[in-house]
């Protein structure tokens, strides 16, 4: 699976923080996480933009006008957005999380890596979320530039794990733009909203498979294309269907107030292990923001199924093997079973890494059942890569004692 992801039911229930690297952790100890971005993560428009932003510490507020950080002249108040409701839902669930925000409006993370690495790379960081500009992960005949978001994401994580080593670092996937779908002449005319969709997506499975080091990819754009797929959201925002959400704000390009908490929902699940339909539908944040209880509760169940059932092009490059291992969690050793391939299997070859990167152990096998021995490892969560003539494909494991 290409975004790892397997909360075990205690962890659903207790919302226990996961052990990194054999490090345990309980529910009452402070989880620092900071949210690095710009508008997809500040939000863009009231109700979300400043949305419990008391509760949260803005990084780039109150900075001087001549520094790059500073926050644009219609925007002098501390930002809340995507990172406020994540707090707000961490509250409820009884989790101890001290929440970060270092956005700015319409940069890239390459514009992070420039001017923000005094605070991305302080030591004390649990968990960094990293969201890239909308449109640089796009092929270049869109007007992306995937090879610099490779280049500073990968940056950035290593910024992070030079600080903080047993921090964990995600992707912030993003989600497709109208105003470059549906308008005649541009960058997807003619196309369906899942076409971008796509691009991103390949994106960031890239970035992923070629950088074992990050937690995972939260999948905030493919949520919401499941919402559309769902009849939950409306596809076409320049002719919405009023009787369904719509998840763009009224310039078709940032989140409405939807689309915010269908984001902080997806990021909540990923970072927290937590059911976000434990949430339910007197949730406050929905409250606050004006979402009815019955939105409330259909947004969190598709963030639910996103991060736990993710859909086929999700998790995997089109060849790759389907896997399954367990148990999982494990103790002596892991299980894994490949299906999904039309051809011979041939030589499969596992790999076991830790949460920098480092390689634990390593085996080759052939057939499509493997056995993978972990005497030795101590307890902690890791990447298990298995990869085959077919393509790669990675699982989050955990080893226990």
């Amino acid at each position: 699976m290409l975004f790892p992801f397997t909360p075990s039911k205690a962890w659903r229930v207790t919302g226990l923080a996961v052990a990194l690297l054999g490090l345990g952790a309980t529910a009452s100890a402070q989880t620092r996480v900071l949210f690095v971005g710009n508008s997809f993560t500040h939000g863009q428009y009231a109700p979300a933009l400043n949305y419990n932003a008391a509760a949260i510490t803005d990084v780039n507020f109150g900075l001087p006008a001549t520094n790059p950080r500073a926050h644009d002249a219609g925007m002098q108040a501390a930002f809340g957005g995507v990172p406020g409701i994540f707090k707000k839902f961490t509250t409820q669930a009884g989790l101890n999380y001290d929440v970060h925000i270092e956005a700015v409006s319409g940069k890239s993370l390459e514009f992070h890596h420039t001017s923000a690495l005094s605070v991305i790379a302080q030591p004390g960081w649990n968990k960094v979320v990293l969201q890239e500009q909308s449109t640089r992960p796009t092929p270049t005949n869109r007007g992306g530039n995937r090879q610099l978001f490779y280049t500073y994401s990968t940056l950035l994580e290593q910024a992070v794990h030079g600080a903080s080593p047993a921090a964990q670092v995600y992707l912030y996937g993003t989600w497709a733009r109208p105003d470059f779908t549906y308008p005649a002449g541009s960058r997807y005319a003619g196309l369906p909203i899942d076409s971008m969709a796509q691009d991103l997506r390949k994106s960031y499975q890239q970035a992923f498979i070629t950088n074992g080091r990050y937690a995972a990819v939260a999948p905030v754009g493919d949520a919401w294309l499941r919402a559309i797929t769902a009849d939950v959201a409306t596809r076409n925002p320049y002719t919405p269907d009023p009787s369904k959400i719509n998840l763009w704000a009224s310039d078709q390009v940032h989140a409405s107030k939807w689309g915010s908490y269908l984001s902080a929902l997806v990021l909540f699940y990923q970072l927290t292990n937590v059911d976000p339909r434990t949430l339910g539908a007197s949730e406050q944040a929905a409250t606050d923001l004006g979402i009815t209880p019955a939105q409330a509760v259909a947004l969190q169940q598709i963030a639910y199924q996103q991060v736990t059932s993710p859909t086929t092009a999700t998790t995997r490059p089109a060849a790759a093997p389907e896997v399954a291992v367990f148990p999982n969690p494990a103790t002596n050793q892991l299980t894994v079973q490949l299906g999904g391939l039309t051809g011979p299997v041939g030589t499969v070859r596992a790999t076991l890494l830790n949460m920098l990167g480092q390689v634990i152990t390593q085996q080759n096998g052939s057939g499509s059942t493997l056995k993978v021995g972990l005497a030795g490892v101590a307890p902690g969560v890791y990447l298990l890569r298995l990869q085959t003539a077919a393509g790669v494909s990675s699982r989050r494991v955990e080893v226990q004692q």
